[in-house]
């Protein structure tokens, strides 16, 4: 439908513009005039169309994050079910699991958190290898600032 009232506008236009002689301002104010985005009645269909439009315009974004808490989410339970296995778990119980999983986190993202400024790094990523189409690496220091947050 929406393409259907486009195609018939883009028709209409030269027809009204033949008596319309001043600039193409004023054919675009007519074109975006009668250019009225048609919204979505049902919410979900709706909800679901805007989520799909991000998922399209952020995928790079949302897969790195997406592998950066995996991999945390990873060393985390490696280094729990590690030190459960010891005598010390008997002794400190899930305190010193907990500990140890978040401290393998910690050193991590205290390795990470440096990737994002190199730009030499940087640099030399995107142009020597094939990465710079799967990774945004134009948004290093938005995700050197997600990693700072707590």
């Amino acid at each position: 439908m929406q393409l259907y009232n486009l195609e018939m506008l883009l028709l209409q236009a030269p027809a009204q513009s033949a008596h319309i002689t001043t600039d193409s301002r004023v054919l675009s104010q007519m074109l975006s005039q009668k250019l009225v985005p048609t919204k979505e009645r049902n919410p979900i269909k709706r909800a679901f169309r805007e989520l799909a439009y991000f998922m399209e315009d952020n995928w790079k974004r949302i897969w790195i994050i997406a592998l950066w808490l995996s991999i945390c989410a990873a060393l985390f339970t490696w280094k729990f079910i590690q030190y459960k296995r010891r005598a010390v778990f008997h002794v400190m119980g899930y305190c010193v699991t907990t500990a140890k999983g978040g401290a393998e986190t910690l050193k991590f993202n205290m390795a990470l958190i440096l990737l994002p400024v190199c730009r030499n790094t940087i640099t030399w990523l995107r142009s020597r290898t094939k990465l710079g189409m799967v990774v945004p690496f134009d948004d290093n220091i938005n995700f050197h600032k997600v990693n700072l947050r707590p």
